[in-house]
């Protein structure tokens, strides 16, 4: 069963969560409508490759910056409708109580 709301009410408006929400679907989207070779490469650029980040050779300058920052991007990516929508459900569901408990700026 997939849960559609909880019963915890909350007494501020969930801008962040809201924010998110949007930002992971408009991201998405524009993925979607991305050509295969420009989606290909903005994946690639995005997502998070293990070796990239484990590998004690850096590399060229900014290598290590770059991995770093794909922790925080890759968790714009989804891989499908039902990957995306599930995601922002959950969000939807525990994201508000969570804003709700330690603000908006944490």
């Amino acid at each position: 069963m997939i849960p559609l709301k909880d019963d915890n009410p909350t007494r501020i408006v969930p801008i962040v969560t809201v924010l998110l929400i949007a930002g992971n679907v408009a991201l998405f989207l524009w993925e979607i409508l991305l050509p295969a070779g420009a989606r290909e490469e903005l994946i690639l650029k995005l997502a998070v490759i293990p070796f990239e980040i484990t590998r004690l050779n850096p590399g060229e300058p900014g290598h290590v910056f770059h991995n770093g920052i794909t922790l925080i991007t890759a968790m714009f990516l989804h891989g499908g409708v039902l990957h995306l929508a599930g995601n922002m459900i959950y969000l939807w569901i525990f994201g508000n109580n969570v804003e709700d408990s330690m603000g908006h700026a944490r």
